[in-house]
């Protein structure tokens, strides 16, 4: 049923107006007289409102209200009552009902009502299909990985994406960070078509690609004859992105001119293309990432402080491969596959010897290595095993010998005796720790962590500064 209604009254005559009058607008009406007649439609074919009398013979409306929300709880009710009290009113709102009505009614005003519960509706109705969406359609799903950070990073990927459809309006900037390497393009490609602007133009450009003379050319667009090599007009990326989604990557290459027309563009929502006085608007969801911090680019004045506040207002923060536990081998099998089926390699697996490294080693180039390193074994290796040379990683160092202690260094590695990893991770951070007299955003530096991350390992461990240190 579309724009659908049930009135349920015993009073056939009023009934029959309400029908008339919201049929008028374009709603399809049915009319019943019982609460019985009520529930058996709304099993079959459920109406969007329900218009309910409270007095009704046999099952009164509100306990025709109570079975309805526990059988169809989706479902709109209002309540219409000529006997109405404060009491009545309250319980059934309580129970359930959008809203109530009393007799006479004023059909503008039940007009009025049907339309916001009908709105409620189809809100709803929209934020399922994209919770569905994202569950079994997300690209989200193609970011692999079982790791606590990463699935923080799909949570936040989906509630991100259903900014729109929960507030009926655009979603503001989405900054993204992370090492080189992490996937901070599949997150934006993510965010996007999990979005209701999944079926509008995703563009993305790498700032770092191109000189800053081009990329506001690029970015705004130009009339013809603007400069010498303008023969034609050319519309920008975020007029091209109208509608949908602008991903900027290596945000922090812009020069602080271009960054200060960013700014303005972003807050007035309208660019103007170079060698015209026209203002464009543009309806756009604007994404950036960077691999480094902005806060050392905007202590370095390299960055504006104005432009990155503008663009943190939602953060998404890519952990390093290497703080993902067990996820690079769930990557690599993933990769395995993938690149076997595009080069119609056959199936093949992973020596034990291998899957070893592959989970022990360092990952410094992050998920873009360990794919290019399994797409390059694919390729070479003929058999349907890949063993650990195959990999062409450096090797791992392997030696009985501990780790000889040094003045920097006040802690050892005896590998004849195994060792505990996570006592390890606490050993080294807390000589950083103490080496950096508790400084937080040095000893992250050091560690190659970034400061939450530490901050994360620090509460992890319980440690604690001593009352002399800096801890900051």
């Amino acid at each position: 049923m579309n724009n659908s209604v049930l009135v349920v009254d015993d009073e056939q005559v009023l009934a029959g107006a309400m029908g008339d009058y919201l049929g008028r607008f374009g709603y399809t009406v049915e009319i019943k007289n019982s609460g019985e007649e009520a529930l058996q439609v709304i099993d079959c074919e459920p109406p969007d409102i329900v218009l309910l009398d409270y007095r009704l013979p046999r099952m009164d409306g509100l306990e025709v209200l109570r079975r309805i929300k526990k059988s169809r709880p989706e479902i709109e009710v209002i309540l219409l009552t000529a006997h109405g009290s404060v009491e009545n009113a309250v319980e059934a709102m309580r129970v359930g009902a959008f809203d109530y009505l009393s007799k006479p009614l004023d059909l503008e005003e039940l007009r009025l009502v049907v339309g916001k519960a009908l709105l409620s509706v189809r809100q709803r109705q929209e934020l399922d299909y994209l919770r569905s969406r994202v569950d079994r359609e997300n690209p989200s799903r193609e970011i692999v990985g079982g790791s606590e950070q990463i699935l923080q990073v799909k949570k936040l990927i989906q509630q991100i994406a259903a900014i729109e459809a929960l507030s009926g309006k655009e979603a503001p900037a989405i900054l993204i960070t992370g090492e080189t390497g992490t996937g901070k393009e599949l997150v934006a490609r993510s965010i996007h078509s999990s979005s209701p602007r999944a079926n509008k133009p995703f563009v993305e450009i790498n700032c770092a690609a191109i000189p800053n003379q081009l990329l506001e050319a690029e970015l705004f667009g130009y009339e013809k004859g603007a400069f010498t090599d303008a023969k034609a007009n050319k519309i920008g990326l975020f007029e091209a992105a109208d509608g949908g989604s602008l991903f900027l990557d290596e945000i922090s290459s812009l020069d602080l001119n271009l960054q200060a027309k960013l700014l303005k563009a972003i807050e007035e929502r309208s660019v103007r293309r170079l060698g015209s006085i026209q203002m464009r608007h543009f309806d756009v969801v604007l994404m950036a990432a960077a691999n480094q911090p902005l806060e050392q680019a905007i202590k370095a004045k390299s960055f504006r402080e104005d432009l990155y506040y503008r663009l943190k207002v939602l953060e998404i923060n890519l952990p390093p491969l290497r703080e993902r536990g067990t996820d690079p081998l769930l990557l690599a099998n993933h990769f395995v596959n993938l690149h076997a089926r595009r080069y119609n390699r056959g199936q093949k697996t992973f020596s034990d010897g291998a899957a070893a490294i592959i989970a022990r080693y360092g990952w410094p180039g992050n998920v873009r290595e360990l794919s290019n390193v399994i797409e390059r074994a694919v390729l070479l290796k003929s058999g349907a095993t890949i063993e650990a040379d195959d990999l062409a990683l450096r090797p791992m160092a392997s030696t009985d010998e501990p780790i000889a202690k040094s003045a920097d260094t006040p802690w050892a590695i005896d590998l004849s005796k195994g060792i505990v990893l996570d006592d390890l991770e606490r050993t080294i951070i807390e000589a950083v720790l103490s080496r950096t007299n508790w400084n937080r955003t040095r000893a992250a530096q050091l560690l190659g962590l970034s400061r939450e991350t530490l901050r994360y390992r620090i509460e992890k461990y319980n440690l604690k500064a001593p009352s002399t240190g800096v801890d900051c």
